[in-house]
């Protein structure tokens, strides 16, 4: 068998050792690279999710307020039918209580820099905290290090003022979307078209703009769109103030499919190039469901992830079994 040092000689396109070594090296750093998004991706997942369920107990435990000690109930109770440390739902609770708004929440930032966020109660020491370890890229570790040495007490006024006015990174589109919304305000036996479901949106409007998340306003609805001397209509344009960009939203009462993502890649595709002003980053388009085929999306979105979201909408929420099955997967 030919050693390492044979096959290099033999080989007309890497002819020397110290070639090989710089292959060698550049492939490892493609290699920590893509391992480091892959977590990073998951780790956003995890904050995405770990505040959603936060968000659901307090939901609950607010209709319940008026039963002493519901909440701790609810924690032991689901913590024993979800296989679950009451601990880490506690920090679910906690972490959705101390950051109510989730377009306020940082890709950059894992779920472990917010559970030692989440320890400091005074709202400008912690924002102060929160914006060094995004600037700098600081690790938890380093985070934790920081806060136990007190380097907010040790840091003068001026550089706390410019820290906290430090403009952060524009929010991440990703981040935004829900891919499921709770739509329990609306009547879906009442639902037979899509302009049925528009309707009812817009007589609730601050209910659905609150269940889309903060820094999110109304345009407009049936927005015309003029292609080919043909006009269509938008069901719905809103501005979201953080990106900052304009969202195209299309309700569909079926099971979307390749179609309905086509006729929305051109309705974004026309904003894009007619309306969208310099400042702005690309309009995007979401369409919200009640039904999508998981390989259809897959599919059709492929190279279009970017500015088409899918999300399903429900007027029930799921049972507690599905909840719990769910649940089960992502912890």
């Amino acid at each position: 068998m030919l050693r390492n040092k044979d096959l290099m000689k033999n080989n007309k396109q890497i002819t020397t050792a110290k070639e090989y070594q710089n292959l060698l090296k550049e492939i490892k750093g493609l290699l920590e690279k893509g391992l480091h998004e892959a977590y990073k991706v998951v780790d956003n997942l995890k904050v995405q999710t770990y505040w959603q369920i936060g968000e659901r107990i307090a939901r609950e435990e607010l209709k319940n307020q008026d039963r002493a000690d519901y909440g701790k109930f609810l924690i032991n109770s689901l913590a024993v039918d979800l296989s679950i440390h009451k601990r880490d739902l506690y920090r679910c609770v906690k972490f959705y209580k101390t950051y109510p708004i989730v377009t306020t929440l940082s890709s950059q930032l894992s779920w472990w820099n917010y559970i030692e966020l989440c320890q400091i109660d005074d709202e400008k020491e912690r924002t102060f905290y929160q914006n060094k370890a995004i600037q700098n890229s600081w690790s938890v570790r380093k985070l934790r290090g920081e806060i136990r040495n007190n380097f907010f007490a040790k840091t003068s006024a001026k550089e706390i003022e410019q820290t906290l006015q430090s403009k952060l990174p524009s929010v991440q589109k990703a981040g935004v979307f829900k891919d499921v919304y709770d739509f329990n305000f609306i009547d879906d036996a009442a639902t037979k078209k899509e302009r049925d479901l528009e309707d009812q949106l817009l007589a609730k409007i601050e209910l659905f703009l609150s269940e889309l998340g903060n820094d999110i306003s109304f345009l407009g609805r049936q927005v015309p769109i003029k292609i080919d001397n043909k006009t269509h209509f938008v069901d719905l344009a809103l501005y979201h103030r953080g990106i900052p960009c304009v969202i195209l939203v299309d309700l569909k009462i079926h099971k979307i499919d390749s179609g309905d993502i086509g006729q929305m890649n051109k309705y974004v595709s026309y904003y894009k190039l007619n309306r969208q002003y310099k400042h702005e980053r690309d309009t995007i388009g979401l369409i919200i469901c009640k039904d999508a085929g998981r390989e259809e999306m897959r599919y059709t979105l492929d190279g279009l992830g970017h500015k088409i979201f899918v999300a399903k909408y429900k007027s029930k929420l799921p049972s507690d079994e599905k909840i719990k099955q769910a649940v089960k997967k992502l912890i």
